[in-house]
């Protein structure tokens, strides 16, 4: 019995073998640019949103491997374009790491028009644009409520205390794709400027059922005291190219498909002459406590 085992499996694995085919690449005929090259690409990343602030946006210069030499190129002039509208953008932060720009004046994105970023250098203008998606109206109790846990526990004070756990990245259907985020730890009215603040919502469920999103937590303790702090629940849109850019960074951030995931690979951006994304978003911020997620979500209150 056992050498009949054997010899199926041996038979099967000819056969899958026999249908695969080794390509044989000479690895020294790939384009490979040396520091010299890079040296001054830029990463380029920022927004516009429709909250009435200042906002900016961060050029880094872009690394070989192991090399820290990469420096930024002169930056003449920053700006954005809507229409025949001119938004100049004044310097903020300056390292040999990274520049900061922001708007020289507050202003508020609006939604269904396209937002052009322009970097203008000695070399050549890097440029990227997205178009500022209205958001749908999302409750987002539900989503809350969907992926969160809590437990209870008694602190060696006596006091009450409770775990909340949320999801990093949330997968959930929907008629449209958003960024929804928490301001834990934070102003409420703190910034989406980077993309590591917010949980990426996406609409596709067998991404949900693919993804094991469930690695990805964020834990808050809080006493009886705190459940009645007030904390903001943030949803952005997401224009269909950013929706896409979304998904290549936590494919390539995330290894947790097993075997038979695909390598990773350089994550596409709209950032013509560099690297990264600029993105325009429709922002809603909801204001609630802890009460709230605990009554909503804790067996005896359903």
């Amino acid at each position: 019995m056992r050498v009949c085992r054997f010899v199926l499996f041996f038979l099967a694995a000819l056969i899958i073998a026999s249908c695969s085919r080794i390509d044989e690449v000479d690895i020294n005929s790939f384009n490979q640019p040396d520091g010299e090259v890079l040296n001054g690409t830029v990463a380029v990343f920022g927004n516009v949103t429709t909250e009435m602030r200042q906002h900016r946006v961060t050029i880094s210069p872009v690394h070989q491997w192991g090399d820290n030499q990469a420096v930024l190129p002169e930056i003449n002039r920053v700006f954005v374009l809507c229409g025949n509208d001119t938004i100049p953008y004044i310097k903020k932060e300056a390292d040999r790491n990274k520049m900061v720009f922001v708007s020289e004046q507050p202003f508020k994105g609006e939604t269904g028009k396209t937002y052009k970023l322009v970097i203008e250098t000695p070399t050549g203008d890097i440029t990227a644009e997205d178009y500022l998606t209205p958001l749908c109206d999302t409750d987002y109790l539900p989503i809350i409520k969907d992926h969160t846990k809590v437990r209870s526990y008694q602190m060696q004070s006596g006091k009450m205390a409770h775990e909340f756990q949320f999801d990093k990245h949330i997968y959930t259907v929907g008629e449209q794709p958003v960024i929804c985020g928490l301001t834990f730890r934070q102003p409420e009215d703190f910034p989406i400027d980077s993309i590591e603040s917010v949980s990426f919502v996406h609409n596709d469920m067998s991404l949900s059922a693919l993804f094991t999103a469930r690695l990805f937590w964020y834990s808050y303790h809080v006493t009886e005291d705190h459940l009645d702090q007030n904390e903001t629940f943030i949803t952005c849109s997401v224009s269909p190219e950013f929706y896409t850019f979304l998904l290549d960074v936590f494919n390539e951030d995330d290894w947790s498909l097993g075997l038979f995931a695909t390598i990773s690979g350089n994550v596409r951006g709209n950032v013509k002459n560099g690297y990264g994304y600029f993105f325009a978003s429709d922002v809603r911020r909801h204001p609630f406590t802890y009460h709230e997620i605990y009554n909503a979500i804790t067996p005896e209150n359903e």
